[in-house]
Order: structure tokens, then sequence, then C-alpha cells
């Protein structure tokens, strides 16, 4: 176990922007946020390694990490899980998942009693959105419905018929501010500063939850691009579709042992 098991490493890699924080009871220690949709796995150590020594400390102060599970990218999410596990798996470090859509949410409901729309960009046409309202005694908000993915038109409509003052945030929204100025009423949309959240927010998350040495399982809420088109993939090159999903299947459920 670390030596400070106060001490707390999250990880977000659920969109475009990389986000590592590193705190303690509450008081953030350190931060670097990076904008690096491809070189993800290159960045995310050395980045992590460089803002403890400047801090002049190390693995061995960490004692706990957590990291945003979804939902997102599939690369990005699968970096940060991956390498929280490895970290987890050498220095005992008890790991805990982060649900990236509330975390988005969390701000904003603190500071207005009207539904709260988190809406991001999930490639191929679709978004993931979830709707809150308020917050619960720990600070967390309060979810109104489930994780869901769909399209901007399905979504407009569900909002509208809901008949209620709304604010929209997320990625979903910047890259369809147009659409949902016109189809949404009665709504506010936030700006580009909304779509991430604040290291603070994320350090906050991470004290409410339960942490153990099982892998944080991915929140994903739609297959990826490879799966989707897995039988065209493969026939490419000579496998028989039946076997790839039988080894897929099998990759994507074992568990790399302790």
């Amino acid at each position: 176990m670390s030596a400070d098991s106060n001490i707390t490493l999250v990880f977000n890699s659920a969109e475009a922007r990389l986000q590592i924080v590193c705190g303690q009871q509450g008081q953030l220690l350190f931060s670097k946020e990076l904008f690096s949709p491809r070189q993800g796995m290159q960045v995310l150590i050395p980045a992590l390694m460089d803002g403890l020594e400047k801090m002049s400390l190390s693995l061995n102060n960490i004692g706990k990490i957590a990291c945003v599970r979804g939902p997102g990218s599939f690369t990005g999410l699968r970096l940060v899980l991956a390498t929280a596990l490895g970290l987890a798996r050498a220095h005992g470090f008890p790991m805990a998942g982060i649900d990236y859509l509330p975390a988005l949410a969390m701000d904003t409901c603190a500071s207005t009693d009207k539904e709260v729309w988190v809406i991001t960009h999930a490639r191929r046409g679709q978004i993931h959105y979830q709707a809150f309202q308020g917050t619960s005694s720990d600070g967390l908000p309060t979810a109104l419905i489930e994780p869901t993915a769909g399209t901007i038109e399905d979504l407009a409509a569900i909002i509208n018929t809901r008949d209620t003052a709304t604010v929209l945030l997320g990625t979903g929204v910047q890259k369809n501010r147009e659409f949902f100025e016109a189809e949404i009423q009665n709504a506010t949309l936030l700006g580009e500063r909304f779509s991430h959240p604040k290291p603070e927010t994320l350090l906050d998350i991470s004290a409410t939850l339960e942490y153990g040495d099982a892998p944080v399982e991915p929140l994903y809420l739609r297959p990826c691009d490879a799966e989707e088109n897995l039988d065209y993939i493969v026939s490419m090159k000579g496998v028989d579709p039946d076997e790839a999903r039988q080894r897929l299947a099998r990759l994507t459920t074992t568990l790399p042992k302790a």
C-alpha cells in the first residue's frame, strides 16, 4: 500500500481532452489537461510523472486511483482504464470509476433548479445524453433518466415534450448548436467551458466513491465501430466471422489475473 493513502489520482480521457488530477482531502495538488486525441498513450504516463516530480511526489505517495469510465471515446476509455489497472496492480492502489455525464452536470446542477441536460458527441451521427436536476446530500447531481445513446432529433423531441425550462451543455451541444437553438424550446445553451469537468470537480467526486481491488468496468452505451463492422473487417482478413465474435467475447469478458 502507498505511503499516503489520502492522495488520489484521477484520470479522464472520455473525450479529446486528457485530464490528470492529483489531490488530497479536497486540496488540488496539481492537474494537467492535454488535447491529445491521437497521442494519449504516449503522453499519459510522462505527463503524470512530470506532475508528481514538480510536486516532489512519486507513485509511492499515491493512495488510490479514480478514473472516468464513460460513456465516451472507446480508445480514450481503454487508455485510462488500462493505465489505471496497470498502476493499481503494480502498486496496490484501490480503484473506483467516475461516470462522465454526472461529472459534467455537477457544477451546473449546484447553481440552478432547472433541468440540466448533458449532451456529448458520440460520432456516427449519435450523442450520449442524460438529464439531471438538483443535487443530493453528497453534492452529486440527481439523475432524472438513465444515460442514453441516440440522435439529436430524438433528444429534441424528448426535451420538448417535457415542456420545462432546461439548460443544455456538453460537446454534443457545441457541435450541434444551431440545431438545438432552433429546435429546443425554452433552453439555455452553455458554452465550451462547460464541455469538460473542472479538475476540482473530479477531485470532489473522487472523495465520494467506494474503492476496491476489482478493475473498473467501462460504461459503453453503443457498440464500437469495430464491433458494428466486425463481419466485414474479419472477412477481409480471411477469418470466419463467428470465430471472430467468439474471440472478441473471450477478450472482452476475461479479466486479467491479479
